[in-house]
């Protein structure tokens, strides 16, 4: 298969992410963008949404682990560690992903606590943890390539903004805060933009070779 199939993987990933987020948001009622997760659109005992939630992120996830392919596959080890590790660390978040809002969903909000939502939550946690060093590997291990010198520093402002927002994220939700559900859109959706605009960075030089050889 060609590899650059495999990097738009980077792009429809993140579509169907914003895809699934603005059509859950339409059929759940009183459902709030502000103020509810993007985990509540495939918690436990949400019939009418949980189904198209859980296929649409499947979907996802299953796209961002092609992508995670594609970067190994082109970055091997040999070439560069940190990039080949950094994508190493994307496939195993796309598989977390592709298990938060299916077998793990998590449990309604004051209700019983599940071994399926104690699940989510953990895994939720190994996401943070794994995509922030993922980010910093790629963007670092670009870095020695003169057109991706730009790239490091919108890594670094994305890992930044991650960080900050996350933590806020956190706060409002151990605090009961009304807007759990922008802080944590903030650093989920800067990172999807990051992982767009690296596939097409990646699509676009892939061309470039393709036309040179």
């Amino acid at each position: 298969m060609d590899k650059k199939l495999l990097f738009y993987g980077g792009i429809f990933g993140p579509l169907v992410f914003l895809l699934n987020d603005i059509i859950g948001g339409i059929v759940t009622p009183n459902y709030s963008y502000i103020e509810n997760s993007i985990s509540d659109l495939t918690k436990a005992g949400t019939q009418d949404t949980y189904l198209l939630g859980s296929i649409l992120l499947f979907i996802a996830a299953i796209m961002g682990i092609l992508f995670g392919i594609a970067i190994i596959s082109h970055y091997k080890f040999k070439i560069s560690k940190l990039i080949f590790l950094g994508g190493f660390l994307l496939i195993i978040v796309g598989v977390i992903n592709s298990l938060t809002g299916t077998i793990f969903p998590q449990d309604i909000i004051g209700g019983e606590v599940t071994f399926p939502g104690t699940m989510h939550v953990i895994l939720v946690g190994f996401l943070v943890i794994l995509s922030i060093p993922a980010l910093l590997m790629i963007g670092i291990g670009l870095n020695r390539e003169k057109q991706w010198k730009s790239f490091r520093l919108y890594t670094f402002i994305t890992v930044l903004v991650t960080i900050i927002f996350g933590g806020v994220s956190a706060y409002a939700i151990a605090n009961d805060i009304g807007f759990m559900g922008l802080f944590e859109r903030i650093p989920a959706y800067v990172i999807q933009l990051w992982t767009v605009v690296l596939a097409y960075r990646f699509i676009t030089e892939y061309r470039e070779v393709k036309i040179k050889s």
